[in-house]
């Protein structure tokens, strides 16, 4: 009797269980937390060449000095006017952006830092040591990556 009593105990307790585990959720039973604070917009992939520079031969056009050993990259003259705030291009917004580039070689990341003048729209010039690291030797001069903004 104690043995079955303690049983049907046992199965209430388990059929509860299981039903409030099954019970669907409703819209307003589900929150992700910080949605309604973060947005994050979606950039393209771009296709473009990469070349080198010498990027310690003075200030960059974000107001730094670069060694070629960072991980420096400077994207072209209409990408980084587009972007400008004032007539200072040290107060450029695209100054300091994480920027992701697949090379043949490995994927990168990288930081603004510059402006290159002879580039097309899509094209960026980096430093020695992130062409080297990304595509080959210097020697190479000019190779198509694909990249984007992170």
């Amino acid at each position: 009797m104690k043995f079955s009593a303690s049983v049907l105990a046992l199965l209430a307790v388990v059929s509860s269980v299981s039903a409030a585990a099954i019970s669907p959720l409703t819209p307003s039973d589900v929150s992700v937390a910080g949605t309604e604070e973060y947005t994050h917009t979606l950039e393209k992939r771009v296709n473009g060449d990469i070349t080198w520079y010498d990027a310690q031969a003075g200030y960059t056009a974000c107001g730094l000095l670069v060694q070629n050993t960072s991980f420096t990259v400077a994207v072209s003259a209409a990408r980084y006017d587009s972007t400008a705030v004032d007539g200072n291009p040290n107060h450029n917004r695209i100054c300091g952006r994480k920027i992701r580039l697949r090379g043949p070689l490995r994927t990168l990341d990288g930081f603004v830092r510059d402006r290159c003048a002879g580039c097309k729209h899509d094209d960026v010039d980096v430093t020695p040591t992130l062409f080297q690291q990304l595509v080959g030797p210097l020697g190479l001069g000019r190779r198509q990556i694909s990249w984007d903004f992170v």
